[in-house]
């Protein structure tokens, strides 16, 4: 159901501003909005405090095991609560050994790099420095590729340049060249041969002294660096304050964006909070706060009120099918606790087999247990937990067990010595019954999203619109219904067309009431009388169910009959069963995501589009904010 709305205005001293914003955010009671003159407080500082911890913890993570898929974090309420003062001492540490560890691994990086280069020329037996800046020669020193080797070193030795060829490595072909000074202008010709030039290092040693320095230096790094590491190690045990930190700062954050307006000694703040929350604001406020004074309004015609909503366990969770479509105006009827039951029922059926069911009942239990998720997707994969029970109930009734043929009735029948069945009908052998049994859902659940129509209608106090748009319709629906009966029943024909007329009269009658004239009046009429081809098309969508239930039985089928195939001696054994697990693990994945996605739709098309307003805000309370924790735990 939805909840009403009122308005809150909240006056309290100026000095526990940040105590009342506590009490109020650590209950998520109160949904804070602005109004004129409201300022709101300056987050950057906070801004950046979240960056350096949020950069901190992913440092120390990336010296951690790789958490468990079913990793989750839970942290007692009170330390949540306690400020550490010595927190923050602790983050610029873990920061300044990040900063060596860079500063190391770029100086690691550079040290390997100029070994590398240098390495291939290690035999030189000059200085380095001596040979710059000769009287009569130049030295120039290079790498050539190898398809270029031969045709460069007949181009050298044909001019008569000096030179020496080392041993190849992974640049190619290292070469110092020697050339007079007066040759100098050859580096041009030399340059076309793709020689890539090479820069010595500036050094009095010789080649070899220097690369020992540099593997020295690089040695002294790798020390450093396994002793910065083992010191970030034993840090790394200490993350949890860091996690309890940053989740404290985003916390904070959203009390920071409170807008709010202040007096010399008061802070008014505006609010909206549900009305079956006001008792529980009000003994808070009593218990906690030195002086506060509340009044509630009743929200503005021109005002958008938030929408909070109150359901049942079963209910609330299909509120992520609606929310993903949109959310309901507050002003409407709550479509979820009929959406839910409707959407229970479509899946199982769309899903119809006892094996998928208790998949779903089995996987998404044990991630709900052990992995614990949370929000939307809490819901969501609780409501594929919740629709596993159905889908287990269809396929007891459509005789199904991955595919395999399946009577648990006839099973307990035989213990008793009875010719029980609890199959009624099978999408395979019985795809025409099946159609009209989809086709009778789908005018069930329109009729259902009509009466919706008509409720709405009375509430917004429009009965006309209930007549014309609501009950009109329903009366045409069953009315089909009992042309149909009559032509395979003995109901008579007259019952179905008297309530056909009816109906349409009620859309003729009541469609311009709206209008002034009376040729808009009768246009509107027929204008509306023209909704039974939409009407017509919705019920047809839900031959869906019917495709959907058809096609994960045939696909269960196929792959059934191919790994029986294959059952011919050891081997084949085996392989059909990889094909048999691998096969119905398929079609396991794409009979959940067809029957997620076509379930919703025939909620958000055809059920819906008859009542729904939506175009709602969603009551967001201030309320603690987690990345990093995922439960509070309060100390008994």
């Amino acid at each position: 159901m939805i909840v009403p709305i009122k308005k809150a205005r909240l006056a309290v001293l100026n000095e526990e501003l940040e105590k009342t914003l506590k009490i109020i955010q650590k209950k998520s009671l109160l949904m804070f909005i602005s109004e004129k003159n409201s300022i709101i407080e300056d987050t950057n500082n906070v801004d950046n405090l979240i960056r350096k911890v949020d950069e901190a913890i992913t440092f120390l993570e990336s010296f951690m095991p790789k958490k468990g898929f079913f990793y989750y974090k839970e942290i007692q309420e009170t330390v949540f609560e306690e400020e550490n003062k010595q927190i923050q001492d602790f983050l610029n540490v873990v920061l300044e050994k990040k900063d060596l560890q860079e500063a190391l691994l770029i100086k690691k990086e550079s040290l390997n790099e100029e070994i590398v280069l240098n390495l291939p020329f290690k035999s030189l037996p000059l200085k380095i420095n001596a040979l710059k800046n000769r009287k009569y020669l130049n030295f120039y020193f290079g790498f050539i590729h190898e398809s270029m080797k031969e045709n460069f070193e007949e181009f050298l030795t044909s001019k008569g340049v000096i030179y020496e060829v080392y041993q190849k490595c992974e640049k190619g072909f290292p070469i110092a060249l020697a050339l007079l000074k007066e040759d100098d202008l050859l580096i041009n010709d030399i340059n076309e041969f793709d020689f890539k030039h090479f820069t010595l290092p500036n050094s009095d040693e010789v080649m070899a002294s220097y690369l020992e320095v540099l593997e020295s230096e690089l040695i002294s790094t790798n020390e450093a660096l396994n002793n910065n590491k083992e010191t970030i190690i034993g840090y790394a045990h200490e993350i949890d304050l860091l996690y309890v930190y940053a989740d404290q700062l985003r916390t904070l954050k959203a009390r920071l964006l409170t807008p709010f307006i202040k007096t010399q000694e008061t802070t008014v703040l505006s609010a909206w909070i549900r009305t079956d929350k006001i008792e529980m604001l009000e003994e808070l406020l009593v218990k906690k706060l030195n002086y506060h004074h509340v009044e509630y309004l009743d929200p503005a015609p021109n005002e958008q009120v938030p929408t909070a909503l109150k359901n049942n366990r079963f209910v609330e969770n299909f509120e992520t099918i609606t929310d993903s479509y949109n959310i309901p105006n507050h002003k409407e009827i709550d479509p979820n606790p009929l959406m839910s039951f409707w959407y229970f029922l479509i899946f199982g059926i769309m899903m119809g087999d006892v094996g998928y069911g208790i998949l779903m009942v089995v996987i998404f239990g044990l991630f709900l247990k052990f992995k614990k998720p949370k929000g939307g997707f809490k819901q969501l994969v609780t409501v594929f937990f919740y629709s596993g029970f159905m889908t287990i109930i269809a396929g007891i009734l459509f005789g199904s067990f991955f595919g395999v043929d399946f009577d648990i009735g006839a099973i307990i029948g035989k213990l008793f010595n009875k010719n029980w069945s609890t199959v009624v009908i099978s999408p395979m052998d019985e795809p025409l019954p099946m159609l009209i049994v989809s086709m009778a859902i789908g005018i069930i659940h329109i009729i259902s999203g009509l009466v919706m129509k008509i409720i709405l209608s009375i509430k917004l106090k429009e009965p006309f619109a209930a007549l014309s748009e609501g009950v009109s319709w329903i009366l045409i629906l069953i009315g089909v219904v009992f042309l149909a009966l009559s032509l395979v029943t003995g109901v008579p024909l007259l019952i179905g067309i008297i309530l056909m007329v009816l109906g349409a009269l009620l859309i003729l009658l009541f469609s311009g009431s709206k209008e002034k004239s009376i040729f808009k009046k009768i246009v509107s009429g027929l204008g509306g009388l023209y909704g039974v081809t939409s009407y017509l098309s919705d019920v047809l969508s839900y031959s869906r169910i019917l495709a959907l239930s058809l096609s994960s039985a045939v696909i269960a089928f196929t792959f059934n009959l191919l790994a029986g195939m294959l059952q011919k001696g050891f081997i084949g054994f085996v392989i059909s069963f990889v094909v048999y697990l691998v096969g119905h693990l398929f079609n396991f994945a794409m009979g959940l995501l067809s029957a997620y996605i076509h379930d919703s739709r025939l909620q958000y098309i055809e059920f819906y589009n008859k009542f729904y307003l939506g175009e709602g805000v969603k009551f967001n309370p201030l309320t603690r904010e987690f990345k990093y924790i995922d439960e509070l735990v309060m100390e008994e």
